[in-house]
């Protein structure tokens, strides 16, 4: 029998935004009969919190809130520590009862200022003091708390983000203004692109040095996604540095292929300035990472579209804004940059445009673009069903089968994109929207439940001769198969690169909110996939 998860594997999870998973973990472990357990109730009142947030109902928004309320409670009584006893008070005014807030607020503030100051950290103990003024009506001495705890962890975007959001719901319950909570919002996550046609150290980049100092200048910019391609990429990435920012780059293929392509063929002083970069981002991920011979314009494209999602994914996740900014010449900077533009949707953010001349002819230094015939970006989908040992060696299975056979046929799957066997399903399909549609149905059904796992991958695509089906090729190919093993019955989970183009596709009746951290197998965090009403 597994062993149960720990509460701070659950609270791990927690904090990566993978609720459900966490609470399916919680009650599976037992914690919830708990009672006796400070650190068990704590946690079950940061669960019921969350569940709270995405409820669909007032009813049951209060209700959720209400008992997490009392589960801090509990936990306080038992072991009395200020995030128990703040908590406590915000979910009792998010229940409905602000008389029980405004008195649980004043309790914190006394344990705040006892003669014996309880231990935490720093920035703790002043956004609790900021929390708690703000619950009894007083805005102005709730930002001089804020403007401590900053002061005290002024890099913690993570656990301010947790704060602010906090704050905001207090503000709305309370129907206070909350315009003063912008200065602490964390930084802006940028996404750039650009053409490539100036010379290092030229009078074009002086003009570009100008104008991305300018912009970091007047918007407080944290983190940033883009290529690495020789010219305008490299001379952002280095101001960026300059000012701080971290950078993760979003390349179309492997680095050093990559350097071939975008980068070498424009002379040696550009591939050192490359090198120089890469040696410094924060993370490199490879739109295409299974190999092609040619300069393969899926993958650029590909590859733009994922770094436009992580910048707009990571705003969303630390409750901040996301910028575009491009790099364009007098035709518009190239059929790559204005791709990039087109995919920035008017509700992304702010999408900033500045003009460089070109000072260097590069196109023809350049190997030219070229489809590769054998590779293609498509969603891979595997549909399991959980078949009993003695039922799966049985000769009937059509009573189990059937209902997820008629599913696919029923969505106008192509025969052909799909490979079955006994209690599993392959399906490849270059139409997106078809794969997201097939699993909202599957997702659906009722009796059998089947787990599905999704990823979106560029990889080698071949016909199987022997039964005319698709089957996908390369490292990626398999990983639909590990998400769909991960899935509980009647779920469907999605690979972090499929969650982060959704991102930037922006209004889409797909979402996604994070099941898992992740690991190497799982190609980085797993996404639960959701569909809306």
């Amino acid at each position: 029998m597994p062993l149960a998860a720990s509460l701070p594997v659950i609270a791990a999870l927690a904090r990566s935004g993978a609720v459900r998973r966490a609470w399916e973990l919680f009650e599976a472990g037992g914690w919830a009969a708990r009672t006796d357990d400070p650190a068990a109730l704590s946690l079950m009142g940061r669960l019921l919190k969350d569940r709270a947030r995405a409820a669909a109902g007032a009813g049951e928004r209060a209700a959720l809130f209400g008992a997490a309320a009392s589960a801090y409670a509990a936990a306080h009584a038992l072991a009395p520590a200020p995030y128990r006893a703040i908590n406590a008070a915000t979910a009792r005014l998010l229940a409905g009862d602000p008389a029980g807030a405004a008195q649980g607020a004043q309790a914190v503030l006394d344990l705040l200022d006892a003669p014996t100051p309880p231990a935490d950290t720093p920035y703790f103990l002043a956004a609790t003091r900021a929390e708690a003024l703000l619950l009894l009506g007083q805005p102005d001495a709730a930002g001089a708390a804020m403007r401590l705890a900053v002061a005290a962890d002024p890099d913690g975007w993570e656990d301010r983000a947790v704060t602010l959001a906090q704050l905001r719901e207090i503000c709305v319950a309370l129907g206070q203004d909350s315009t003063w909570l912008h200065p602490f919002v964390p930084p802006t996550s940028l996404h750039f692109a650009g053409h490539m046609g100036i010379a290092s150290g030229g009078a074009s980049e002086t003009a570009l040095v100008a104008a991305i100092d300018g912009l970091l200048a007047r918007t407080y910019v944290g983190f940033a996604w883009g290529a690495l391609a020789a010219g305008t990429d490299i001379v952002i990435a280095e101001r960026l540095f300059a000012a701080g920012v971290e950078l993760h780059a979003v390349l179309p293929c492997p680095p050093e292929a990559f350097a071939m392509q975008s980068v070498s063929p424009a002379g040696a002083v550009w591939l050192a300035r490359y090198h120089a970069v890469l040696a410094r981002v924060a993370s490199v991920r490879v739109a295409g990472s299974s190999p092609a011979g040619v300069h393969d314009p899926l993958a650029t494209a590909h590859a733009g579209l994922l770094a436009i999602g992580a910048a707009r994914l990571n705003a969303r996740r630390l409750g901040s804004c996301a910028v575009q900014l491009l790099i364009e010449d007098e035709a518009g900077g190239g059929p790559n940059t204005a791709r990039q533009a087109a995919l920035w949707s008017a509700g992304a953010g702010p999408q900033e445009r500045v003009r460089i001349t070109r000072d260097a002819a590069v196109e023809q230094l350049f190997p030219p673009e070229a489809p590769d015939p054998a590779r293609r970006l498509v969603l891979h989908l595997a549909v399991l069903l959980d078949l009993p040992r003695e039922i799966a060696a049985s000769t009937d299975l059509a009573p189990l089968l059937d209902p997820v056979a008629l599913a696919i046929a029923a969505a106008d799957v192509p025969p052909a994109a799909v490979r079955a066997g006994p209690g599993r399903w392959d399906i490849t399909l270059e139409d997106q929207d078809l794969a997201l549609a097939l699993a909202r149905r599957l997702t659906g059904l009722t009796a059998p439940r089947p787990a599905i796992g999704l990823h979106l991958a560029i990889g080698p695509v071949l016909v199987d001769p022997a039964s005319g089906a698709l089957v996908g090729y390369g490292a990626e190919a398999g990983l639909a198969g590990t998400l769909a093993a991960m899935a509980p019955a009647g779920t469907a989970l999605a690979s972090d690169a499929l969650a982060v183009a959704l991102a930037a596709g922006g209004a889409s009746t797909a979402r996604t909110e994070c099941y898992h951290p992740g690991e190497a197998e799982t190609g980085g965090a797993v996404h639960l996939l959701l569909f809306d009403q």
